[in-house]
């Protein structure tokens, strides 16, 4: 019989706890190890909505990204997203930053659409591993801030993104070497100026940041904190079905509580 625990181990086997910072919350958060796996939900956000897509579908386990518990619970009840998990039978799992560590994860994604394919982390953060950290930086061939624009806004579906430049023909100018860090970007935004970057492609950046960013001859894309994110799913999703015998599907009520108008 396949049960949650099936589930754990696929993830121990391509993106595991042990890579997620510090201050992360990440693995099993709800469930039972032992308790059946018949179908599995992948989402960015695990919103009320979502948890109800997961029951009409009939899911057993959900994937959040973005782990529903963060910070320490003082009180469970109707009404809270683990609560109401545990009373549909729904076990949690959330793999945030093992993910945007993870080969082919979060950040490689992004890194594919900055045109550096072959990136490398921005910062290590594995111990005794070069290769594996958050973020990504490397080099490409040259090619415009216009053309890495559009090939965000194909990627996500978005018909606007926030660019930041101080750069007066900034769609014109052609860039060599970009970074990239999934969801909020200013905690490596130190790295990404140590790595002479020209273009930096993230979720968001404070207002701050930016203006630093720009002042540093960066060109900023931010495409909101989860959009992104969400181009990873798919692929997910084909990883844990090559992993577990079971199906597995991509929310399709999950997305960014923002939108640009």
């Amino acid at each position: 019989m396949t049960t949650v625990a099936d589930l754990v181990a696929a993830f121990e086997s391509f993106a595991p706890v042990r890579w997620a910072e510090p201050w992360d919350n990440t693995g099993l958060l709800v469930g039972n190890p032992a308790a059946p796996l018949a179908k599995i939900l992948v989402t960015i956000d695990l919103s009320m909505e979502v948890l109800a897509e997961a029951v009409a579908e009939g899911v057993t386990a959900v994937v959040a990204y973005h782990p529903p518990i963060f910070k320490g619970l003082k009180r469970l009840g109707p009404g809270e997203l683990a609560f109401e998990a545990v009373r549909a039978g729904v076990a949690v799992y959330s793999p945030h930053t093992a993910l945007d560590v993870a080969f082919g994860g979060t950040n490689d994604h992004l890194a594919a659409l900055a045109g550096i394919p072959a990136a490398g982390p921005l910062r290590v953060t594995v111990p005794g591993s070069p290769a594996l950290g958050v973020g990504r930086v490397g080099d490409g061939e040259p090619r415009s801030v216009a053309s890495v624009i559009a090939a965000v806004k194909g990627a996500t579906g978005l018909d606007r993104l926030l660019v930041a430049s101080t750069h007066s023909m900034q769609d014109a100018r052609m860039v060599t070497r970009a970074a990239v860090c999934a969801g909020a970007g200013g905690g490596l935004l130190d790295d990404v100026l140590a790595s002479d970057a020209e273009l930096y492609l993230t979720g968001e950046l404070s207002h701050h940041d930016a203006l630093r960013a720009a002042r540093a001859g960066v060109t900023v894309v931010a495409t909101l904190h989860s959009n992104g994110e969400r181009l990873a799913l798919p692929w997910l999703a084909a990883e844990l079905a090559r992993r577990i015998p079971v199906a597995v599907i991509v929310s399709a009520s999950d997305r960014d509580p923002f939108a640009i108008r």
